[in-house]
């Protein structure tokens, strides 16, 4: 993508609940192509503030297939300088500055249609996946389980707008609410259960850190295979006043040698890009005129994610990986810089956003697992045939 932010003027404000709202922007027709979306993309937004400016990635909770307008959700924040400055002063005919839509929690469209899609949010995190649920129901004939849980039914985001599409889809719409002031907390086991018997449907989860744990353990547990879970964590950048003075990598901090290029994956291709020392490899593949997704650059939003197939990297920071994703080798571009002169392979088509199609050969994994069983069934049979046979 660009690192270009546009104006878009606030066409309309909604108070969805007590410390949330939507705003509507409106794109000016010269920048319709540049900001085509899918559902479940997000934003990132340049406010100035003070002398300085901020950088915030909102995720989109309108549809491209439903909605004229681009919508987003900003809930209020304890201290939050953003959040609180958009609820209080936002208002229409202002104007904020973005960056074009990207990220990877999207639907993949080759998905089979006989796939269940779940989808799992807490509080804001409601917002990438209304605009995944109402797309899925527009440009597919799946059925979705949406599980929602909030702190109570006043805090719910979007609550009448959720309500609304389950009842104009009973039939392929299953909506779970879940209030924490009557039920208590969500646990393990009750997510378990809910997903029992629909172990390799594709699974959408997005909200507070735990939460977001809580249920990939649990679905993890529950046989789900890790690349039919997709997770959105982002988290906002440190503002330029607050981050602590990053000095430049100096020889000392760089390893003696480094590989003289690297091999990136990209749409289904393999290049190799040259290396240029100090520099990370985002900034490395820009310079070899190739495009992977990025956005803040800060390693807060993780656009940029990757698989890191071979090699050694050093990422400066990761916030916006779980410990888990490091563990599974996923790396963000935009931070990372050889650790050593190995070769060094990335892969940004095969990280957890761009897994559905894991979808199709997981359930073909298990055609064919069962395939093979009724094989050696049809054997055993014939054998026993024979064996009893006159």
């Amino acid at each position: 993508m660009s690192a270009d932010f546009h104006r878009l003027e606030v066409s309309r404000v909604i108070a969805e609940t007590e410390d949330c709202k939507s705003f509507e922007l409106v794109v000016p027709p010269e920048l319709a192509h540049a900001f085509r979306y899918e559902a479940g993309q997000h934003l990132t937004l340049q406010i100035p503030w003070k002398d300085f400016t901020v950088n915030r990635c909102y995720s989109l909770s309108s549809s491209p297939d439903v909605d004229a307008t681009l919508r987003i959700a900003v809930k209020r924040v304890v201290d939050g300088r953003i959040s609180n400055w958009m609820n209080d002063r936002l208002q229409v005919g202002d104007a904020v500055f973005s960056s074009v839509p990207e990220g990877r929690f999207v639907l993949d469209p080759q998905t089979k249609s006989s796939t269940p899609l779940f989808l799992f949010a807490a509080g804001s995190g409601i917002t990438p996946v209304v605009s995944l649920l109402k797309s899925s129901l527009r440009r597919t004939r799946r059925d979705v389980v949406l599980v929602y849980a909030s702190a109570d039914r006043d805090s719910m985001i979007y609550g009448e707008e959720i309500r609304t599409i389950a009842r104009e889809n009973p039939d392929r719409v299953t909506l779970q609410l879940h209030f924490d002031d009557k039920s208590g907390y969500l646990t393990a086991e009750a997510l378990r259960a809910r997903v029992r018997g629909y172990e390799h449907g594709e699974f959408y989860v997005c909200g507070p850190e735990p939460f977001m744990e809580l249920v990939e353990a649990a679905l993890a547990d529950a046989g789900v295979p890790q690349p039919l879970i997709h997770i959105e964590r982002f988290v906002s950048p440190v503002d330029p006043d607050r981050a602590p003075i990053d000095e430049p990598p100096t020889d000392a901090d760089l390893p003696a040698t480094v590989p003289e290029g690297f091999s990136l994956w990209l749409n289904g291709r393999s290049r190799t890009v040259p290396y240029i020392r100090g520099r990370t490899l985002l900034e490395c593949a820009r310079d070899a005129d190739l495009h992977p997704a990025f956005s803040c650059e800060s390693g807060f939003c993780g656009s940029c994610m990757a698989h890191l197939n071979t090699g050694e990297v050093h990422m400066r920071t990761h916030e916006a990986l779980s410990d888990r994703d490091v563990e599974k080798g996923v790396v963000l571009l935009c931070q990372s810089v050889p650790a050593t002169a190995d070769p060094l392979e990335v892969d940004c088509d095969s990280t957890s956003f761009r897994a559905p199609a894991a979808v199709r050969s997981s359930l073909a994994g298990r055609a064919s697992r069962l395939a093979a069983a009724a094989v050696f069934a049809l054997m055993v049979a014939g054998t026993l045939v024979l064996r009893l046979g006159p």
